[in-house]
């Protein structure tokens, strides 16, 4: 019966591991953002499904046993932190709050998975690997025949996000090949049946496709990323500490020339982007100055969960109106919902306590992936370490779910080294998966709320369709913490001359975003219900945020044009920005902005 059990229990929990690793590919049209939130739907669903593989196995267990660890106890810190800053009356960000939640129990529930079951941590790294194989054919195909690989099984990877994202989550994948490949380079070549050859063979293949993929791809944080992990992979099975030491003692010196050339030299590769790529490279460190400087404002307690975006703008409002930016900065400024640096971005939202526990959270994978020995999959935390430090891998799910893998098998003792009775804390696995089921029901809603979202998109194209209007009303308790539904929202209440209701709809977006539509349509709406300062109010606070934004000048010349709010002299000051501002790039709106401008000046002087 025991043997029975046990059986049942490696079926449950591996299905379980699968579906929640397969989260990305998991795309669905039907859904609202499908991209998104077919992903959170699908991690939702299987981490339901996960929690009652552990809630089976703590039942047919003979014997639960957890041994708690720091990385834990870091864990649950840092979901205090979240709760502590995350302000419940307005509760911005409901998704990313739960989210966060599911992530944290999903935590504990593969650690007494792993814990009971040391099988499960070979079988999870293959997966991954093989999910690294498909995702490779997938792009790469794709790359070379668009036409033949039109099926939405190949389009899969090339929506997920951006090239450069997609390119540091195989990235992140690549060290576990080189890992695999490394370890069993001793086993029979000839063998293939063997799982130790199968996996030896499966794993080069894979680090050859994801390869190629890199070098089909333009992401140089990617490849820094692929490239530090790997020779980290490389040194800890080739060289190792042993070694290391050995050559220190005898050669002190040629190490600390060698170790300072490096740090010099990965300072520089980690600047290359922002050397070949000008505009793209300005942007980033003048989001990362903004951000420092934001974090500076609220350096213990951060802004809370979701913040970033609206605190960002409000710091880079301040550091324009002081007159320290360059014309530079000023051209390039956007309004990012992310700072392209995770660390920047908790330490803005969490303050520096937060990124401190993160840190310290990385860091003791590391330690205990060494003390383990799981160089691959603390090779992987290295690679989405370095690869976070250039991008938002942190903001999508995949990346989530990739990461709390890579940390549990590093974490978990592989050997069940005996430990002290009174580090045995009993049912953890029962308590989280308990609460997995509770969370799930929290959010059943979700899947059906962005169907009908995607249902109405597709409405909005029959002007007759009276229902609209009560469709979106009775959507905004669900997605209110949505901007694109907001905006969607508030568009189609201006056109049906609900102006009272589209203005309340982008208040509440602005506590979310600073999006510089947001204020054109509240400026549009005020404008139609005759308040012209409250649409001035609005213009001049984005022109603010975005000095070098010419159609927010634009809309300033057309406001004080009204006849019953004209105001000559402010109407030639936004004008002549309008017709003077340097642009970054010429197009055909920028040319017809430029002719109204000069048609309704001509009218002011008559």
């Amino acid at each position: 019966m025991d043997k029975l059990f046990n059986y049942f229990q490696l079926l449950f929990l591996s299905t379980g591991g699968i579906l929640l690793l397969c989260i990305v590919f998991a795309i669905n049209p039907e859904l609202a953002h499908g991209s998104i939130s077919g992903k959170i739907c699908w991690f939702h669903f299987s981490a339901l499904l996960f929690a009652v593989s552990v809630l089976f196995m703590e039942l047919t267990i003979r014997k639960s046993r957890f041994f708690l660890s720091l990385p834990d106890v870091l864990l649950l810190l840092m979901a205090g932190l979240i709760l502590l800053t995350y302000n419940p009356e307005q509760n911005l960000q409901p998704e990313r709050l739960l989210f966060a939640a599911q992530l944290a129990v999903l935590w504990f529930m593969l650690r007494a998975a792993l814990q009971a079951h040391r099988e499960l941590r070979v079988f999870f790294i293959t997966i991954i690997i093989c999910i690294g194989t498909i995702a490779s054919i997938c792009r790469i195909s794709h790359l070379y025949d668009q036409a033949a690989t039109a099926h939405p099984i190949f389009n899969l990877m090339h929506e997920m996000a951006t090239p450069e994202i997609f390119a540091g989550y195989v990235a992140a994948i690549l060290p576990l090949c080189l890992n695999t490949v490394l370890r069993f380079r001793n086993s029979n070549k000839y063998a293939w049946w063997e799982t130790r050859t199968f996996l030896f063979y499966f794993s080069g293949l894979t680090a050859l496709l994801i390869c190629l993929t890199l070098l089909t791809g333009t992401s140089q944080p990617a490849g820094l990323a692929a490239a530090i992990s790997c020779t980290w992979v490389g040194w800890m099975r080739l060289i190792g500490w042993d070694k290391t030491k050995k050559y220190f003692s005898k050669h002190h010196r040629l190490f600390a020339i060698t170790s300072i050339v490096l740090i010099f030299t990965l300072t520089g590769l980690a600047l290359l982007e922002s050397i070949t790529k000008a505009e793209t490279g300005s942007r980033r460190l003048l989001i990362w100055n903004v951000t420092t400087k934001a974090i500076m404002e609220h350096p213990v307690s951060g802004t809370g969960l979701g913040s970033f975006p609206v605190a960002y703008a409000r710091t880079q409002a301040t550091y324009f109106t002081s007159d320290n930016a360059s014309e530079k900065e000023i051209q390039n400024a956007i309004c990012p919902d992310y700072a392209n640096n995770e660390y920047l971005h908790i330490g803005l939202e969490f303050g520096i306590i937060g990124l401190l526990l993160f840190m310290l959270w990385l860091a003791f994978f590391l330690f205990y992936g060494i003390k383990h020995r799981q160089i691959g999959t603390s090779g992987g935390i290295v690679s989405l370490a370095v690869f976070a430090m250039y991008s938002y891998p942190l903001q999508l799910p995949s990346f989530w779910i990739l990461l709390i893998f890579f940390s549990v098998i590093c974490v978990t003792d592989p050997k069940q080294r005996p430990l002290m009775k009174q580090r045995n804390i009993p049912y953890i696995g029962f308590i989280a998966a308990i609460a997995s089921c509770i969370l799930f029901f929290e959010q059943k809603n979700s899947y059906q709320t962005y169907q009908e979202w995607k249902v109405i998109q597709e409405l909005r194209h029959d002007p007759d369709d009276r229902q609209l209007a009560s469709r979106y009303s009775h959507l905004f308790p669900e997605l209110r913490h949505q901007v694109d539904f907001l905006l969607e929202g508030a568009g189609y209440f201006r056109q049906t001359g609900e102006y009272d209701t589209a203005i309340f709809w982008l208040k509440y977006a602005r506590q979310l975003s600073a999006n510089p539509d947001i204020y054109y349509e509240l400026a549009m709406n005020e404008k139609a219900l005759g308040r012209y300062e409250n649409a001035e109010f609005y213009l001049e606070d984005i022109s603010h945020i975005l000095p070098a934004k010419a159609y927010t000048f634009y809309m300033l010349t057309q406001l004080y044009a009204e006849p019953d709010f004209y105001q000559h002299t402010k109407l030639i000051s936004s004008a002549n920005k309008v017709l003077h501002l340097q642009y970054s790039r010429q197009s055909g709106v920028t040319e017809k902005m430029k002719n109204e401008i000069y048609e309704l000046l001509q009218k002011t002087d008559q």
